[in-house]
């Protein structure tokens, strides 16, 4: 659907005003479950999940050749048309729509709204933003929405629909954990631990090969980085201090304005896997930061049933990302 009686608006991220951002970042907080969180401090999460939003100019501080290099954009597209754009509808309502690549290797436009996006607003404002961003193709639609919600009902339930990631989310002081010494956490060793890092995350790929695309072994760069802050663990069997069962990867975060922590990383070595490992080791996880972080949360593919499995035990599920097939927006040629 063309809208050329009642066009819509774009201007670039960059360009916001105060009160647009405050409106957009409302929007992404209220596509979180906030219900489990006893101690949600609005204006905090207000000023960090603006923080995050503002981050997303970071690519175009120097310029746009860099972009425009690995995106192979060619010089003729406009710099603002590369931007996430703040798009105002005809009724009013502000969405943030940008361009982004996943794991898999597809475009997809991602849609952000200051009120719940509905499909009908996206089957009927999408044609003309996907016009705006004319030197793309995406593939697949991006929406945030709030788990067991309607909205997340009615799009889960559409054609093709996938769940994608999944924020797994708690306060640290609201966690009970199981009293055990079965597991005992060490910081990981670059020289020691890192082939056998390695090793089982190609036998985890091996033995899982439908995940292999979306769960990436991290860089040894990052690892390292993790280790000089403390924030990177082998899981060992506290009577078998020899016998790694595991490692876990974390990394500070501000989600939601707590003093958190995101779990990066988390695979179990095979010869564990299905033993009930991982409650314990999330428990040994949680025990030792919690004095020191409030938060404790995770971006879990929903296909990664272990993985989810795993989480329950521990965070509430806060927010879901669906993906849709381009195809219910466009009409083929």
């Amino acid at each position: 659907m063309n809208n050329r009686d009642n066009p819509l608006k774009f201007k670039s991220l960059d360009t916001a005003t105060n009160s647009e951002l405050e409106r957009l970042t409302r929007g992404v907080i209220d596509t979180c479950d906030i219900a489990p969180l006893s101690r949600f401090d609005l204006n905090a999460a207000m000023d960090a999940e603006s923080k995050d939003l503002q981050s997303r100019c970071d690519d175009y501080k120097n310029g746009f050749a860099e972009v425009r290099a690995r995106r192979q954009i060619s010089d003729t597209v406009p710099d603002e048309h590369i931007q996430d754009q703040i798009v105002t509808l005809p009724c009013g309502a502000l969405w943030l729509a940008g361009i982004y690549r996943n794991h898999q290797d597809q475009t997809l436009i991602e849609i952000i709204g200051e009120r719940t996006v509905e499909f009908s607003e996206l089957q009927r404002y999408l044609p003309d933003i996907l016009s705006f961003f004319s030197w793309c193709q995406p593939e697949i639609v991006s929406v945030w929405s709030k788990p067991h919600s309607e909205h997340f009902k009615l799009l889960a339930n559409l054609h093709g629909a996938e769940v994608e990631d999944c924020f797994w989310g708690a306060e640290t002081t609201n966690i009970d954990i199981p009293k055990t010494n079965e597991i005992t956490l060490a910081p990981f060793n670059m020289t020691a631990d890192w082939r056998w890092y390695e090793q089982e995350y190609q036998t985890f790929h091996h033995d899982v090969p439908h995940l292999k695309e979306r769960l990436e072994i991290e860089e040894t760069e990052s690892v390292a980085e993790l280790v000089e802050k403390n924030l990177a663990f082998i899981a060992y069997l506290t009577q078998q201090p020899t016998q790694k069962v595991g490692v876990v990867l974390l990394e500070p975060c501000t989600e939601l304005g707590y003093k958190g922590l995101l779990i990066n990383e988390f695979i179990i070595a095979k010869a564990f896997r299905g033993r009930g490992f991982g409650p314990k080791i999330q428990a040994a996880i949680i025990d030792k930061i919690r004095e020191s972080y409030d938060f404790v949360c995770g971006y879990i593919y929903s296909g990664n049933h272990a993985s989810m499995n795993n989480a329950k035990y521990t965070r509430s599920l806060l927010r879901t990302e669906i993906t849709l097939p381009i195809e219910h927006f466009i009409t083929p040629n």
